[in-house]
């Protein structure tokens, strides 16, 4: 059994190439850290703000202010390099792992290697991996999002379904006996948008980037990722799935509610977007491993995930690095973070957090955070991170709008291989 610390050197090397070949690098301005400091995080997760009281009141000479932006792909990451173009950006940000690399290209994070390399090793190694370039490190590891299907446990019972499905050609089955029962009701969510969709890729063990020679070569139109734009447009074609979000999309919630559909498959940071928008269904939603592609197998993915990065032009970078070592390792922080923000700790001490032991009272008094254990040991090692996730994400969305999944998934391919090239990389297709 692979476990979620045994991460191949895939992703790192990748991160040191885009390192290498765009020169970026961060270093600390030189200016005095002596006496009171005030620094402002800037983030979009649920409990950041509960964790940043938790830190002033410990730290009266350090303190920070937190402002919630929109999450990076909805305008966040715009937000902080327009910030560090005007020079007026915060000394602290949420940046999720895939994002890392296309701030780096944009020059917008300092490297914290000097004050952080006495708290890496209090991380999962991939995470450090993925917050790190060429040696040096880029943030401090929050979070991970090891995948699930959510389910009805009530709506299974009323369409006959006795156990969620192990393998996705059993997900296809009942989505089409629910179909063929009640028109009106949908099994599941098709995907939206890149982050879907590349997660939904991590699981078959294919990769949308890697590394041949000194370029990147871009494979997002792999035989993993056409499987499974294949899969789900069957399912979409057949009106078997409903074409919205989950846990926070209000299309979404409003099916819910009605009793229109029945799971969805996304990360343990779900949860607290589907308790506390779905309130008056608590007791009927349940958890259980994400569908494989082949019976017996037990391949799961990740979605997600987020590190705490000093943006360039902080002028006190090493309590910055203490605040965000703070939120990511502190008991009381990481109890915070899992109980409002539904974050699964990239923290190993978080990891045996008596939270993630307890039944859940909304769950049926299920022990959700066993499955999610599960899942982070069987996430394949093959993923590599590349350097232009935010325009993958756009086009993915716009493309999936206009066009089947596999043609959208062509679309990108292109388009990903011609951004790579006009930011002065080498890259390569296939």
């Amino acid at each position: 059994m692979r476990t979620f610390t045994s991460r191949s050197a895939a992703g790192a090397a990748a991160l040191s190439l885009a390192l290498l070949v765009t020169g970026c690098s961060g270093s600390d301005s030189g200016s005095s850290q002596a006496g009171p400091v005030s620094m402002e995080f800037w983030g979009w997760a649920p409990g950041y703000d509960k964790i940043t009281a938790q830190w002033n009141a410990a730290h009266p000479d350090i303190k920070v202010t937190f402002k919630q932006i929109p999450s990076g792909a909805k305008g966040g990451y715009d937000q902080m390099t327009n910030a560090i173009t005007a020079g007026k950006s915060p000394c602290l940000a949420q940046v999720t792992y895939n994002d890392i690399p296309s701030m780096l290209v944009k020059n917008a994070l300092m490297d914290i290697t000097s004050y952080a390399s006495d708290d890496t090793g209090k991380y999962l190694d991939w995470t450090v991996a993925a917050s790190s370039a060429g040696g040096k490190v880029y943030g401090i590891p929050v979070d991970t999002g090891p995948m699930a299907l959510y389910y009805r446990t009530d709506l299974f019972k009323k369409f006959g379904i006795t156990k969620p499905p192990a393998t996705w050609d059993e997900y296809a089955a009942d989505a089409a006996k629910v179909r063929a029962a009640d028109k009106n009701v949908a099994f599941g969510t098709a995907p939206q948008d890149a982050y879907d969709m590349a997660a939904l890729t991590w699981q078959t063990g294919k990769s949308w980037f890697g590394t041949k020679g000194s370029s990147w070569r871009v494979s997002i139109d792999n035989p993993g990722t056409q499987q499974v734009a294949k899969y789900w447009q069957g399912l979409k074609d057949k009106k078997q799935v409903m074409n919205n979000g989950n846990a926070w999309d209000p299309n979404f919630d409003k099916a819910s509610e009605a009793g229109k559909v029945m799971t969805f498959v996304n990360a343990a940071w779900a949860v607290p977007g589907i308790k506390g928008d779905l309130k008056d269904l608590s007791g009927k939603w349940a958890v259980a491993p994400m569908p494989t592609w082949t019976a017996g197998d037990k391949a799961s993915s990740n979605s997600g995930g987020s590190a705490t990065s000093v943006l360039s032009g902080c002028k006190t970078p090493k309590k910055a690095e203490q605040f965000a070592a703070f939120l990511s390792s502190d008991p009381d922080a990481v109890s915070t973070g899992i109980k409002v923000g539904g974050l699964y700790p990239a923290s190993k001490a978080g990891l045996n957090n008596p939270l993630l032991s307890k039944g859940d009272p909304y769950f049926g008094g299920q022990k959700i955070y066993d499955v999610f254990k599960e899942s982070a040991a069987n996430i394949p090692t093959t993923w590599v991170v590349g350097p232009t996730f935010g325009q993958v994400e756009a086009d993915y969305s716009d493309a999936i709008g206009k066009s089947t999944y596999t043609q959208a998934t062509t679309t990108v391919q292109q388009k990903t291989i011609d951004k790579i090239k006009s930011l002065g990389l080498s890259v390569t297709g296939g």
